[in-house]
């Protein structure tokens, strides 16, 4: 029973944790802009030059990560509040990143 009980928690919560808001791949191009995230992680989150801010787009954290890393960074990455950046321009920005297709360099080989 208890087995039983556990297991239909956990499913309840996965959605919950699954689920990253509704963003708008548009805006979150202009957001990412806008707050200047270029500036460490490329225009295209690929990463910055001379190894300023790390790749962050195309295999995106899922949405609980991004949004801690942001509001509640590690190591050298300034700390951005929703009084800085919106939950909506955050939403906007994980889809922006999400969007991007990975470089053919890391693409597997289709043939060989």
């Amino acid at each position: 029973m208890k087995k039983i009980l556990l297991a239909a928690l956990v499913s309840a919560a996965l959605p919950a944790l699954a689920d990253a808001p509704a963003g708008d791949v548009v805006r979150g191009k202009a957001a990412f802009m806008k707050h200047m995230c270029y500036t460490c992680h490329g225009t295209a989150g690929q990463g910055g030059d001379r190894g300023s801010g790390p790749r962050i787009a195309y295999d995106v954290w899922p949405w609980e990560g991004f949004e801690q890393q942001v509001r509640h960074p590690r190591e050298q990455m300034p700390r951005y509040s929703e009084k800085f950046v919106s939950d909506r321009d955050l939403a906007d920005i994980h889809a922006y990143l999400s969007s991007q297709p990975a470089p053919a360099k890391d693409l597997p080989a289709l043939l060989r």
